[in-house]
């Protein structure tokens, strides 16, 4: 009599095996984006009568998760009350990360925090360890409401120039948590896809949108290091890299745009103006996809450098994507170290590991192989669309920033979800992606393999 007996099937069990924490990262960022698109396609989220067809739901709701700003149509129009309630939403899930806020209900609740879980929190927000989690996880929400309320405060403020209370305090709390979480996302009832144009001449509006991106962008674990030290002799290397380059490419942006746009979008503007204009859109650039001005009409070199800063994007544990600030100081200094005929790359007294740089250089080259084949499938479903626009756009996808030369409604269905995937690979990270659904190895090979000598 053959009876085998089948064994039961344990679903916590699987999980636990093939769960890992880079596949609970991108599965949660994916289910967010999933109901968040089932959201917008109901009838009461839009305006016209109706509901959104599933693409244009689904790149909405990825934008806001992935807190890009890229947007079909134009949120203030096409969007009801409701319908930018679960863009906010998803935006500032986006922006703090599904497991912080998770693991936040879990702590209120009193609910023990998992092994797991503090992995996954770990991997989220890009964290170096395991120690204290629960305390950085509720800093790190703090920070995000004190941060977003004075933001809120001040463009409430700014806004009630030019609309009634009511609606200057939705716009005030909006704006300040799509600038926080470097979304870009708007509802001004201006032209559509203006942006902050009609705003331009306002430096409260800009500085503080200004001032929330960088916040947002430079890392929750950099601000919380800079609260706890002060000093600069005291802050962690990561917390130095983080602010040199930050600071760096915010100044040389500025410069360069306004050079570029002086006497082209900037002109006819006071002087105060030019330098505000060029400080603000050095800053949005990099992360958030705010825009002042037109970005149509670029000049070949604010087009270059708005390319390039789009590219780097933010820091590790911020709302922003890119290939990330660090991983540029890191290359910078392996460079350096490798012209100089250096065995390591020091900085600040610190040996930069070989695997940190490996690490950087899978960062980079994952990122310009992710961006040369979208390029090439939107060169050839994209017709008649220039390549400077298909690559900006592509960038600014990629690099979740969410500025456009007006490509984005005139996105073929390939088009968008190519758009679609580099928002999402941008956000959660090629690395952490790709390392998520690759079969690795761990253990330690007893073999050891003769070193190569390729001539470079």
């Amino acid at each position: 009599m053959e009876q085998a007996k089948a064994k039961k099937f344990n679903f916590k069990e699987y999980l636990n095996k093939h769960l890992t924490a880079t596949r609970a990262v991108v599965l949660a960022f994916a289910v967010t984006i999933l109901i968040g698109a089932a959201l917008l396609m109901l009838p009461i989220s839009t305006k016209e009568q109706g509901s959104l067809g599933f693409i244009d739901a689904l790149f909405t709701a990825t934008s806001a998760t992935c807190v890009t700003g890229l947007i079909i149509f134009d949120t203030s129009i096409t969007f009801t009350g409701f319908g930018q309630v679960v863009i906010l939403l998803l935006i500032q899930l986006g922006g703090l990360g599904f497991m912080t806020l998770s693991t936040l209900i879990y702590i209120l609740i009193g609910h023990k925090i998992s092994l797991q879980r503090r992995i996954s929190i770990k991997e989220d927000l890009s964290y170096g360890g395991m120690d204290g989690l629960k305390e950085i996880t509720l800093r790190i929400v703090l920070i995000s409401v004190i941060v977003e309320s004075i933001g809120a405060a001040v463009l409430t403020f700014a806004f009630s120039k030019y609309y009634p209370f009511g609606k200057s305090l939705w716009f005030g709390i909006f704006h300040s948590v799509s600038a926080f979480c470097n979304a870009g996302f708007d509802i001004l009832p201006a032209a559509e896809n203006s942006s902050l144009i009609l705003y331009n001449d306002n430096p409260v509006v800009l500085i503080t949108i200004a001032g929330l991106i960088i916040t947002g962008g430079i890392g929750f674990l950099v601000i919380e290091d800079i609260l706890r030290n002060h000093r600069w002799r005291k802050l962690a290397l990561q917390s130095k890299a983080v602010l040199i380059i930050t600071l760096v490419l915010i100044l040389t942006g500025t410069g360069i745009f306004l050079l570029g746009e002086y006497s082209r979008n900037f002109a006819g503007m006071p002087f105060w103006q030019k330098v505000l204009n060029a400080f603000f859109h050095s800053v949005t650039t990099r992360t958030a996809g705010y825009n002042s001005f037109d970005l149509s009409d670029l000049s070949p070199i604010s087009y270059m450098t708005t390319v390039a800063w789009m590219f780097i994007g933010a820091s590790p544990g911020s709302t922003g994507g890119g290939i990330k600030t660090t991983t540029l100081f890191i290359l910078v200094v392996a460079v350096i170290m490798t012209i100089r005929q250096k065995n390591e790359a020091v900085f600040d007294m610190r040996s930069i590991g070989k695997k940190t740089i490996a690490k950087a250089a899978t960062v980079l080259t994952l990122a310009l192989v992710m961006s040369f084949i979208s390029c090439f499938i939107m060169c050839l479903s994209e017709k008649g669309a220039d390549i400077k626009d298909i690559l900006f756009e592509q960038i600014s996808a990629y690099g979740t920033v969410g500025l456009s030369t007006g490509l984005t409604p005139e996105l073929s269905s390939v088009g968008k979800i190519i758009i679609i995937f580099n928002m999402f690979i941008g956000r959660v990270g090629a690395l952490t992606f790709f390392i998520a659904f690759a079969k690795g190895n761990k253990s330690r090979s007893a073999i050891q393999y003769q070193e190569a000598n390729i001539s470079i």
